[in-house]
C-alpha cells in the first residue's frame, strides 16, 4: 500500500482542520496517532474518500480516494462511534453479509468476534461495545483494496481489543487512527503523530524503537529510581527513561522494578508534544 500526501488542508469556515500535511509512505499498515483534536479523524476521511481537501491532495496506490473517476479503489471505512437505527437483527445482518460473494470471511469474523452471543438481538439495541463489533465485521469481513479504521477498539474490553489488533496486525492495505500508542504499536509497521493539525512525526518501526530509552513499569511510584537512569517522561507508574539495560535486568532482579521495555510511540509521542 502507498500512501501519499502533498500539503494536504481542511479548512472548517475559520478553522483548519489540518494543514500542510505531508508524507510519502509505502507500508502494509499505517497508524495515525494523536490526542483528541489532532486531526486524526479529518486526515482519515480524506484517505477513506468522504471527504475532499481544501488544499493539496492525496492518493492511495495511484489514485485520489475522493475523487474515483479513472481508477477504482474498493475501501471499506469504519467509524469510531458507531450507530444503527434500524430494527433488525444481529442475524439479519450476518445472513445478508454471508449471500455477498464478495464477503467470504465472514463465518471466520463471527466467531473470532464473539458475535454469536448476541445474534438474536436487534442493531438498534445493541450496546456500544456489540455494535463496535458489528461495525468491525462489516468492515473486514469483504474483500477491500484498504480499510480505514478510526479507533477500532473503542467500546471494547481489553480481552476483546487484543483480539481485534492480532487481527488486524496480519492484514495488508490498512489505515487505523488511535489515541493510544501501544494498540498502534501492535498493529502497524509504519507511524504518523498528528499534533493540532499538523504531522509533528512520522517514522518506520526502525526509527520507532530507539536504542538506550526503555518504558519502566514501577513498583512502587513513591520509590523513584536510582541514580544512572535519566527520566524522560512519566506517565504514573510508567516512566519513559533513558538507561542501561544491564541495569534494568538488575533491578528486575532485585524487585525494584517490575520491567521493562525498549521504548516506542509512547516516547515519540511524548517528544512530540
Amino acid at each position: 500500500m502507498k500512501v501519499e500526501v502533498e500539503n494536504l488542508g481542511v479548512n472548517y469556515g475559520p478553522v483548519w482542520g489540518i494543514r500542510g500535511v505531508s508524507f510519502n509512505v509505502e507500508a502494509d499498515r499505517l497508524a495515525i496517532v494523536g490526542h483528541n483534536g489532532s486531526g486524526k479523524t479529518t486526515l482519515l476521511s480524506i484517505l477513506s474518500g468522504l471527504r475532499k481537501p481544501t488544499e493539496g491532495k492525496a492518493t492511495i496506490n495511484g489514485t485520489e480516494p475522493y475523487l474515483r473517476k479513472d481508477k477504482w479503489v474498493v475501501i471499506r471505512y469504519s467509524f469510531e462511534k458507531p450507530q444503527f437505527s434500524i430494527p433488525v437483527r444481529v442475524r439479519d445482518l450476518v445472513e445478508t453479509l454471508m449471500v455477498n460473494s464478495r464477503c467470504p470471511h465472514v463465518g471466520d469474523l463471527v466467531d473470532a468476534l464473539g458475535i454469536g452471543e448476541f445474534m438474536d438481538h436487534r442493531l438498534d439495541g445493541l450496546s456500544s461495545g456489540q455494535a463496535q463489533l458489528c461495525n468491525l465485521l462489516m468492515a473486514l469481513s469483504c474483500d477491500a483494496d484498504v480499510v480505514v479504521l478510526d479507533e477500532p477498539t473503542a467500546h471494547l474490553d481489553s480481552y476483546r481489543a487484543g483480539i481485534i489488533d492480532d487481527l488486524l496486525s496480519k492484514r495488508k492495505g490498512l489505515i487505523l487512527a488511535t489515541h493510544d500508542p501501544e494498540e498502534g504499536e501492535a498493529v502497524a509497521d509504519h507511524f504518523i503523530i498528528m499534533k493540532e493539525g499538523k504531522l509533528v512525526w512520522q517514522g518506520d518501526r526502525k526509527d520507532l524503537f530507539a536504542e538506550g530509552i526503555y518504558e519502566i513499569t514501577l513498583t512502587e511510584k513513591e520509590l523513584g529510581l536510582p541514580k544512572g537512569i535519566q527520566v524522560v517522561h512519566s506517565f504514573g507508574a510508567i516512566v519513559v527513561a533513558r538507561a542501561d539495560e544491564e541495569l534494568l535486568n538488575d533491578l528486575f532482579r532485585k524487585g525494584v522494578i517490575a520491567g521493562f521495555k525498549r521504548a516506542g510511540l509512547r516516547y515519540a509521542y511524548a517528544e512530540s508534544r
